[in-house]
């Protein structure tokens, strides 16, 4: 036999709350015809500690729907003499669909526009800890930079609304949270979207797993090199390399990466100085990323310790001398650079031989001479850089006794254009590409 207080008993008080409920639903039709009726309800509802909107939202909701079908369309004189059973109804009622909540104080108004006031009280236990945390496919070497924005902003929000609810509200509480959550990530992570699942507990354990929130993401990487310094025929070499210090940029939402631009370029810096060659030969190297669903990285890469190049040059003109391959090293000692320069002229299978010194007096004026050893030319110029891809040089030729200005315009990294004039008269185009 169940004895007081046990579930049975319990039981019985429900279904004969419920029972009187439906009764109430059923002859409301029949007593609606005797006079004025409940056309609208008005609901007070006072919730005691902390509830998030969301929460407080539903609950406003919850107890208006039962109300309304408690009054609405029955009659007002009927209701009146049953106020205490309306109240008692009422709190029954919604203590059955607001679980982890108790109603602590309820009162009935009837009228034409009912008002019903209703405080509810937490049931313990109640939730006085939560511990977020974030999942992500990404790669552990881009991993903080997704999960940090999640513990510093995500996580303080979660707390909040969270901790002082009753553990048994968030059967019903855990899915409006979990439609929050979502939404702070998307507004502290651009491209990314998450899924929470919260598991119930006095230390309520929330899981977000975070991921792209549409199909834009990094799907190729590209490298380039940029140098005045290395030839690229060098430097190619070395583009695989590059692509898997990149690779952990991979599958990143491109609006992500685009905010993190400056963050991505600090790690593929300090991968690049970790680069053995970079080390050995002691390259300086700065990435330049072009954030895209094909991201490029550019690799602006200079020795510290040797100046080389190679170039093709193309002149244009009547009285425009013939080809030039040309290759050029030198050793810099601090602003000083003591270089060597071979050229070879297929038109005459002959080859020039320099010696020369520069020295760089800022970051865009440099002075120096060279010495042509086959054909004894002394050559003064100075270079002047007006911009990142222009730069103006004059020369001047001792033994022709004549001076020759140049303006040269860099188009891309390996192809530039220079007009190149002199005191005698003679004009011409000259074409550069860097190899």
């Amino acid at each position: 036999m169940a004895q007081p207080g046990t579930p049975v008993l319990a039981s019985a008080g429900r279904r004969a709350a419920i029972c009187t409920l439906v009764l109430l639903l059923l002859l409301a039709p029949w007593a609606a015809a005797g006079g004025a009726v409940v056309e609208g309800v008005e609901v007070r509802l006072a919730v005691e500690g902390s509830v998030p909107p969301v929460v407080a939202a539903r609950l406003q909701s919850t107890v208006e729907t039962v109300a309304q079908r408690l009054l609405v369309g029955r009659p007002i004189d009927q209701l009146r003499p049953g106020a205490a059973q309306l109240r008692a109804t009422l709190t029954t009622v919604v203590d059955r669909v607001v679980g982890g909540y108790t109603v602590a104080e309820a009162r009935v108004d009837v009228g034409p526009t009912a008002v019903v006031a209703v405080r509810l009280r937490p049931a313990p236990p109640l939730v006085h800890g939560v511990e977020v945390l974030p999942h992500s496919d990404v790669d552990p070497a881009v991993a903080p930079l997704v999960l940090q924005p999640v513990q510093q902003a995500v996580a303080p929000a979660v707390r909040a609304m969270l901790v002082g609810l009753p553990v048994q509200a968030l059967d019903w509480a855990g899915p409006l949270v979990a439609d929050e959550i979502r939404r702070a990530v998307e507004d502290a992570l651009p491209g990314f979207s998450g899924a929470a699942r919260v598991r119930a507990g006095t230390v309520a354990r929330v899981d977000v797993d975070l991921m792209p929130r549409d199909g834009r993401v990094v799907r190729d990487i590209g490298v380039r090199f940029r140098s005045s310094s290395i030839p690229f025929l060098l430097l190619e070499q070395h583009a695989p390399a590059v692509l898997s210090m990149a690779g952990p940029i991979r599958g990143l939402p491109v609006v992500f990466a685009q905010g993190q631009r400056e963050a991505l370029e600090r790690l593929l810096a300090q991968r690049l100085r970790a680069y053995q060659p970079a080390a050995e030969y002691r390259v300086v190297a700065r990435p330049i990323l072009s954030v895209g669903e094909t991201t490029y990285v550019t690799v602006v890469a200079d020795s510290l310790l040797w100046l080389g190049r190679v170039e093709a040059h193309l002149n244009v003109g009547t009285r425009a001398p013939g080809p030039e391959l040309r290759a050029h090293l030198g050793r810099l000692f601090g602003r000083l650079e003591a270089f060597a320069e071979v050229g070879l002229l297929p038109n005459t299978l002959s080859a020039r031989y320099d010696l020369g010194l520069r020295y760089a007096l800022d970051a865009v004026w440099d002075v120096g001479a060279a010495y042509t050893l086959n054909a004894g030319e002394t050559t003064a110029f100075v270079n002047y850089r007006v911009g990142p891809d222009v730069s103006v040089r004059l020369a001047y030729l001792r033994q022709a006794s004549q001076v020759e200005g140049s303006v040269r315009y860099r188009f891309t990294e390996f192809l530039s254009g220079e007009v190149v004039g002199r005191s005698g008269g003679e004009y011409w185009v000259r074409l550069i590409s860097n190899l």
